[in-house]
């Protein structure tokens, strides 16, 4: 049976004038129990933007509740209605209370019907404005336990709440093509509190979809753009949260997609340009994920801090925070088209956060860098574990290009973080994008932090402002540093606490940062030029030498004396006096080699002193470097570059175009003040300088 509000609305209308309010009640109720013995499919056609009474939106919605359906509401509402703007080509319908909850299953809200029945009059988004008053109506759609509702292709905004859908009946709902929380245009707020709200089991939820006429803009919420709470198996695809239609500004949410409480296995983006949320603007979290029973998501080819094409910020505060008891979640995938990019935040891309958060992965990611991977748009810092968050897994992202730190772990409780594949201070093609201090660092009491471990699982480090890798305090030990290639970064590769190189001491009883592991001394490199073998012996000090390893790595040597490993080429372990010794084929004979010692306990020394079968790379034969300097860094305006040698000095920005050249000069100051802040490389050109150096400009 097919119900018209709109021709009930003529003929009532006709009639209207001339009846009381008794005969107004027989109408309504006649018209009631005419739709109320329907079984068919009924469509109600809403014909004006009144808050109430026939041809009105809650009249519709009315009808549909006091009949069975499947019901479809459309909209066919003339230009002549007093709330059409011809200017914005938008039909507003304002109300000052929430509209009657729906509680009928399979009902479908079409905005996009005006669209058709009468054009396509706003051709910056969709025709129907639905406006909460200020706040003055608590809901503006409110789905109660019942399945299958739709609503698509509107406007709501100026609630408390957009759109609510609640309870464990409430299945298979859908909200595609609206602007939720911003203007006719989603170039301005007109916030609800929260945007869209799934909550207490209301399961198989899709919010957007993957055609482009499915995108909602969730933008200018005052708290949530996006709620899930205490659901499961949902879908949010192919969205704008924070930003305008076009995606490249900001129209902030508090914060952007909120996963809580007990959500599991829903899915946040996918593995096609389609299933892409761009997640950006938001004034605190792009997404936060926490609760003890937040398990199973994932999260994955979403933008999250950038434009929609990934080229340049538009800063959430924090890309993605996992806290408060969240566990097993997945940040990226196992495949390129399942990368986020989690760039351009003005914290952190990364924050794992607080005790029982744990065994979350984050992987194939590019942090601090464009869509390309070769740019850098940097967060804060890349990765940040804190507050005794234990036990996760970053494998395999691209992390650099940021400020400061590329991950920093932090504080007693943090344990066990493995660290793997990755590349940090490095672009996707190996060329330098460091991070503006160390690569890693860890500080203040974690344990058992695996870096790398196997020569598949080795990550690659390099090109960073500060160490390598930093183990900042006495009480942080335990930590596996194995076959990585940490190389060309300014401070040592490995610097265990205090700072600078820790001389050895004699049977290693001092204790420290992994337990002031020595580090091995090399007593002879001998290139034997018959077999083309380079033979390399050294002793280790320290207790029971034959439970721990010797790596051995090709170096690069670094001003300080001792290496920095660009290549790993073998393990060995040493006898019970802590002699050592390897036969190493197919090396050149002026080769540098550096090692370090691993214990039984996966305490991993400092780098050792850089060797080659002709030279000693010691503090006296590297003199020439020590006077060679970047200072202050960070930078405003002048920085120094100390040196005792002429030639020059360039600048190149994180594109690789060189912005400066300088003649070098002792104790010259080089103005930079009036380049944008970011991290520059400062390569000299010079016979002895060797180095290259990361400068951070910011004002």
């Amino acid at each position: 049976m097919y119900c018209d509000v709109s021709n009930y609305r003529a003929s009532y209308s006709r009639n209207s004038r001339a009846s009381n309010s008794r005969g107004l009640r027989f109408q309504i109720l006649g018209f009631f129990l005419l739709c109320s013995i329907s079984t068919f499919a009924t469509d109600f056609t809403v014909t004006n933007t009144n808050d109430s009474g026939t041809g009105s939106l809650r009249f519709a919605l009315q009808m549909a509740a006091a009949t069975s359906g499947p019901h479809t509401i459309s909209f066919n509402i003339p230009q002549s209605d007093p709330n059409y703007n011809e200017e914005t080509g938008v039909w507003k319908i304002t109300t000052s209370t929430s509209y009657d909850y729906i509680i009928k299953a399979n009902i479908t809200i079409d905005g996009t019907s005006q669209t058709t029945n009468q054009g396509n009059t706003n051709i910056y988004g969709p025709e129907i404005y639905i406006d909460g008053n200020n706040q003055a109506a608590n809901y503006c759609f409110s789905i109660i336990n019942v399945p299958n509702t739709t609503i698509k292709g509107m406007i709501i905004s100026g609630f408390m709440y957009g759109i609510q859908i609640y309870g464990t009946s409430a299945l298979n709902s859908v909200i595609s093509g609206n602007y939720i929380g911003t203007n006719e245009t989603a170039s301005a707020e007109n916030g609800n509190y929260i945007g869209i709200e799934v909550l207490s089991g209301a399961n198989y939820t899709t919010i957007g979809g993957l055609n482009p006429e499915d995108k909602n803009i969730v933008s200018g919420n005052e708290h949530i753009g996006i709620r899930l709470l205490d659901v499961s198996y949902c879908n949010i695809f192919g969205n704008f949260v924070g930003t305008n239609r076009t995606g490249t500004a900001a129209i902030p949410n508090y914060d952007g997609i909120s996963l809580e409480g007990a959500d599991k296995f829903n899915n946040v983006g996918g593995n096609t340009e389609a299933h892409r949320n761009l997640v950006s603007g938001n004034v605190a979290y792009g997404i936060p994920v926490f609760g003890a029973g937040a398990e199973g998501n994932k999260i994955s080819g979403n933008y999250i801090g950038t434009d929609i094409n990934g080229t340049y910020a538009i800063p959430n505060t924090y890309g993605v925070l996992f806290d408060d008891g969240s566990y097993n979640n997945i940040l990226g995938g196992d495949t390129d088209s399942e990368r986020n990019i989690l760039s351009g935040n003005s914290g952190y891309g990364v924050f794992i956060y607080n005790m029982g958060t744990n065994s979350n992965i984050i992987k194939a990611n590019y942090i601090g860098t464009d869509v390309t991977g070769v740019t850098a748009i940097h967060n804060s810092i890349g990765i940040v574990i804190d507050g005794a968050a234990f036990k996760h897994i970053i494998d395999n992202n691209v992390i650099s290009g940021n400020l400061q730190q590329g991950i920093y772990i932090n504080i007693t409780g943090c344990d066990s973080t493995q660290i793997v594949r990755n590349k940090i201070g490095l672009n996707v093609n190996n060329e330098p994008l460091g991070n503006g201090s160390d690569g890693i660092r860890i500080s203040q009491g974690p344990k058992y932090t695996i870096i790398g471990g196997s020569v598949d699982e080795a990550n690659k480090i390099a090109y960073n402002g500060g160490s390598g890798v930093y183990i900042m305090f006495e009480n942080d030990d335990n930590h596996l540093i194995s076959c990585n290639a940490i190389y060309s970064n300014v401070g040592l590769g490995i610097d265990l606490f205090p700072p600078g190189v820790n001389i050895n001491d004699a049977s290693d009883v001092d204790d420290g940062a992994n337990q002031g592991m020595n580090f091995p001394d090399i007593s002879e490199v001998i290139y034997q030029w018959g077999s083309g073998d380079t033979e390399i012996t050294g002793t280790l000090d320290t207790e029971n030498p034959e439970l721990c390893k010797i790596q051995i790595f090709s170096a690069i040597p670094h001003s300080c004396g001792h290496g920095q490993a660009f290549e790993f080429i073998a393990e060995i372990v040493p006898n019970e006096s802590g002699n050592w010794m390897a036969y190493l084929p197919g090396l050149n004979p002026e080769q540098f080699l550096t090692c370090l010692a691993i214990d039984k306990n996966n305490n991993t020394s400092e780098f050792s002193i850089t060797r080659s079968s002709t030279t000693i790379a010691s503090l006296e034969d590297v003199g020439k470097y020590v006077k060679v300097g970047v200072y202050p860094n960070p930078v405003s305006e002048y920085f120094r570059f100390d040196s005792n040698e002429l030639g020059e000095i360039k600048i190149f920005n994180n594109q690789g175009s060189l912005v400066r050249t300088f003649k070098l000069g002792e104790n010259a100051n080089y103005y930079v003040g009036d380049l944008p802040d970011g991290i520059y490389l400062v390569v000299p050109n010079s016979v002895s300088i060797t180095d290259t150096y990361n400068l951070i400009i910011l004002k």
